[in-house]
């Protein structure tokens, strides 16, 4: 029994780091920094596009589902997206936050830092996953 017991204890001290450091790994080390997953760009906002769901925007490696499309005029060839509509709720919501606040500094020429994804592929079109006001 103390064997078993002892197994059970490491498995859960194990399991209690592991997600212990999945926490961290995702956690900016400060608020005006990007996670480890993001890539920080900022500027003006000079575009700010919405369309209908269901429309596809660009061709080949670089068509992406969204309907929120936003260039910087720090970055002009680039785009970044936010889809409004999907099955989860909570970032349907989130998502749309980010449209109000990026629309609300395109309105206002107020300057905005993005934190996009980091993509492996040589693309121009980028999910946005965080915004600021700065």
């Amino acid at each position: 029994m103390k064997t078993y017991s002892r197994s059970i204890f490491v498995s859960m001290v194990a399991l209690g780091l592991l997600v212990s450091s999945l926490a961290q790994a995702d956690s900016p080390i400060a608020i005006g920094s990007p996670d480890r997953h993001s890539v920080e760009v900022s500027g003006k906002v000079s575009l700010y596009r919405v369309q209908v769901e269901g429309m596809d925007f660009g061709e080949g490696k670089n068509k992406t589902h969204a309907e929120v499309f936003v260039s910087l005029d720090s970055k002009p060839g680039m785009v970044y997206t936010l889809a409004l509509h999907s099955s989860d709720n909570n970032e349907s919501v989130v998502n749309q936050e980010m449209a109000n606040t990026l629309r609300t500094a395109y309105v206002n020429r107020l300057p905005v830092t993005l934190y996009r994804q980091i993509s492996m592929k040589q693309d121009n079109n980028f999910k946005i996953l965080m915004v600021q006001l700065n």
